[in-house]
C-alpha cells in the first residue's frame, strides 16, 4: 500500500460514519454539532493530503545529484576510452605551416637584336614548409620551379624561379630555393640570426632589385636587428657573410654585407614615414677570376678583359623612402644609390629612383607603380641583378611600368611593361619586355 493511502481511508471512513450517524440521529443539535467536528477533521486531512502531494512530486536533491555524478562520470570514461583508441598525432604537426604561391605569366619580348619579338608562357611555383623548433629556433624548407638555363646550367638560375613552358609537354625542374634556421634569442628582443640558404636579408627600398633579383637567396649567415627606439622611430640593422663561388684549387669568391637604416613616423596618427639608410657590400675574390655562373664565358654586362672580371666590386649604397597618404591611398617614393668603388673605369654607378600608389590588400585595391633604372657596366655585379629588365646584368638604362589588382583574397593580377636600352660590345639596343600574371597564394 502506498505511502499516504490510510489517512485518505480514515477520511472516506470518517466521512461515511458520520453522515450515518446524522441520519440516524435524532437529535437536531447533537446531529449538527458532530457535522461541525467532521468537517473540521476534513479540513484538516485535505490539508495534509495536499502537502504530502506535494512533497512527493518533488525529487529528492541528493538522490537527483548523486544520479547526474554517476551519469557524467560514465560519459567522461567513454570519452576516455574512445581517445585512448584513436591514433596519437604527433606534438610536432601542431607546430608545422605549409604555404606557397602559383604564378602563370604571358611574356613578349621585343629584343632589337632578334629578327623576331619571342612571346611565350612562363609558370613559378613555390611551396614551403616553415615550423618552430622551440621558442627561439625556427626553420623553413622551401622547393620552387626553375630553369637550367644561364647563369647556372647544372643548378637552377639564382636569379628566377620562372620556368618556360612549351617543349612538347615535358616534364619541369624542381630545385631547392631555401633551407635555412632562425634563431630568435628571447633575451634580445629583435635579434635574429639566420644559416643556411635564406631569404634576402637586406631592406629593398621601394621592393627594388637594383642590386639583387627579388628572387635570389643568399647562402651562408646573417643577423638581422630591429628595435622600436621611440614612439615614432624605428632602427634596423642586417649584416651577412655569403659564399657566391666555392672552388676547389682556389679562393672562394664570397660577399660581406652590412646595412643600417632609420624609419621616423609623423603626422596625423601616424600615417607618414620617411625611411633613410646605407650599406656597405664586400665581394672578395672576383678580379681575375672567370665568369660566376656556369657559363665561365658569361659576364652579364660587367667589364671583362682577357676571360676574366677586370676589377673587383665593393659597393656603398644609400636609399630613401617617403611614405605619405595621397587620397586616402598610400603614396610611396624613394630611390636608391650604389657605386662601386673598385671599379677601373667611369661605368661605376647604379641608381633607381620610382613611385607607387595604391597597396593590393582587399579585394579591389590596386597598386600603380613605376621607377627609372641605371645600371652602368661595373656598378653591381650582373650574375646577381634583376633577370627581366633589358633580359638581367648591367649596362642598361630604362622605365618599368606596373599595375597590381587583388581580384579575390589570395589572388591578384598582374601587369608590367619595361621599355630598356642595353650596351653589349659597345652599342646600345632597345630591349622591351611585356608581362601579365595571375598569381595565386596558398
Amino acid at each position: 500500500m502506498k505511502k499516504g493511502q490510510p489517512r485518505t481511508l480514515c477520511a472516506i471512513l470518517l466521512i461515511s460514519l458520520g453522515m450515518s450517524a446524522v441520519a440516524q440521529a435524532a437529535d437536531t443539535s447533537e446531529q449538527e454539532s458532530r457535522i461541525a467536528r467532521l468537517e473540521a477533521q476534513l479540513a484538516a486531512i485535505q490539508q495534509e493530503l495536499t502537502a504530502l502531494k506535494s512533497q512527493l512530486s518533488q525529487p529528492a536533491p541528493a538522490a537527483a545529484a548523486a544520479d547526474e555524478q554517476t551519469i557524467h562520470a560514465a560519459v567522461e570514461r567513454a570519452v576516455e576510452k574512445k581517445m585512448a583508441d584513436q591514433p596519437k598525432i604527433p606534438d610536432w604537426i601542431s607546430r608545422v605551416k605549409i604555404g606557397g604561391d602559383l604564378r602563370f605569366r604571358n611574356e613578349w619580348t621585343d629584343d632589337a637584336t632578334a629578327s623576331d619579338d619571342r612571346n611565350r608562357l612562363r609558370i613559378q611555383a613555390r611551396i614551403g614548409i616553415y615550423g618552430t623548433v622551440n621558442e627561439e629556433i625556427d626553420y623553413g624548407f622551401r622547393v620552387a620551379s626553375g630553369n637550367s638555363e644561364s647563369p647556372l646550367r647544372d643548378e637552377g638560375s639564382p636569379t628566377s624561379n620562372n620556368q618556360d613552358l612549351g617543349n612538347a609537354f615535358s616534364s619541369k625542374n624542381i630545385w631547392m630555393d631555401l633551407g635555412y634556421f632562425d634563431y630568435h634569442p628571447r633575451r634580445i628582443g629583435g635579434l635574429n640570426i639566420l644559416g643556411g640558404k635564406i631569404l634576402n636579408p637586406y631592406y629593398t627600398v621601394g621592393n627594388s632589385d637594383l642590386m639583387f633579383d627579388s628572387d635570389v637567396t643568399p647562402e651562408g649567415i646573417a643577423a638581422t636587428y630591429k628595435s622600436r627606439f621611440s614612439e615614432r622611430v624605428q632602427v634596423f640593422a642586417a649584416a651577412g657573410g655569403f659564399t657566391v663561388r666555392e672552388r676547389t684549387s682556389d679562393a672562394e669568391t664570397s660577399l660581406w654585407g652590412l646595412q643600417g637604416g632609420t624609419t621616423f613616423q609623423f603626422g596625423q596618427e601616424k600615417k607618414s614615414n620617411v625611411t633613410l639608410g646605407a650599406g656597405y657590400y664586400n665581394y672578395g675574390n672576383v678580379r681575375g677570376k672567370k665568369g660566376l655562373g656556369t657559363d665561365e664565358t658569361q659576364f652579364y654586362g660587367n667589364t671583362s678583359v682577357g676571360g676574366v672580371y677586370a676589377c673587383d666590386f665593393d659597393l656603398v649604397q644609400g636609399f630613401a623612402e617617403l611614405g605619405v597618404p595621397a587620397g586616402g591611398r598610400p603614396l610611396r617614393m624613394f630611390g636608391d644609390y650604389i657605386c662601386n668603388t673598385q671599379s677601373r673605369s667611369r661605368q661605376d654607378t647604379a641608381y633607381l629612383i620610382g613611385a607607387a600608389l595604391g597597396q593590393c590588400k582587399d579585394p579591389g585595391s590596386w597598386e600603380l607603380s613605376y621607377n627609372y633604372r641605371k645600371l652602368e657596366a661595373d656598378s653591381v655585379l650582373g650574375v646577381l641583378s634583376e633577370a627581366t629588365f633589358g633580359g638581367g646584368g648591367t649596362n642598361l638604362e630604362g622605365h618599368r611600368f606596373g599595375l597590381k589588382y587583388q581580384l579575390a583574397a589570395n589572388t591578384q593580377l598582374g601587369a608590367t611593361y619595361m621599355l630598356a636600352e642595353r650596351t653589349r660590345n659597345g652599342e646600345k639596343r632597345d630591349y622591351d619586355v611585356g608581362m601579365v600574371d595571375v598569381t595565386v597564394k596558398y
